[in-house]
């Protein structure tokens, strides 16, 4: 949740970082009343919203209170970024109803592969 209100913090024109962070917010709300589900989209939402906080961290350099607000978010996005591991076989298992061996692990190999992409591709 406190990725979730840095990300709101960030100075500029976020309006993707926004909507990830309330999205955020929603899934850390679930956790909280203790809703599983919510874990699926916690993991997910902090792959994103460490996608498009690093570039402004890595490359915008000139506001210390936009710096500090995108560090606050990419520190506390890193557990949830860790529970990806744990949620990626589960959100398969949801997406497929009850999947072969095969099926899931070609499905958590897809869910890999787009998490790598949605980590890299907002820098460009």
């Amino acid at each position: 949740m406190l990725g979730a209100v840095a990300a709101l913090a960030l100075p500029g024109p976020t309006g993707p970082a926004t909507a990830i962070a309330s999205v955020l917010v929603l899934g850390a709300l679930a956790l909280l009343a203790g809703h599983t589900w919510g874990l699926l989209v916690v993991a997910a939402a902090d792959v994103l919203l460490l996608g498009h906080v690093w570039p402004i961290l890595a490359f915008h350099g000139s506001d210390p209170v936009g710096q500090a607000a995108a560090a606050t978010a990419l520190v506390s996005a890193l557990p949830g970024l860790a529970l990806l591991g744990v949620a990626m076989p589960a959100l398969v298992d949801v997406v497929l109803g009850e999947p072969s061996e095969r099926a899931r692990s070609t499905g958590v190999a897809l869910c890999s592969v787009g998490a790598a992409l949605a980590l890299v591709l907002p820098a460009f």
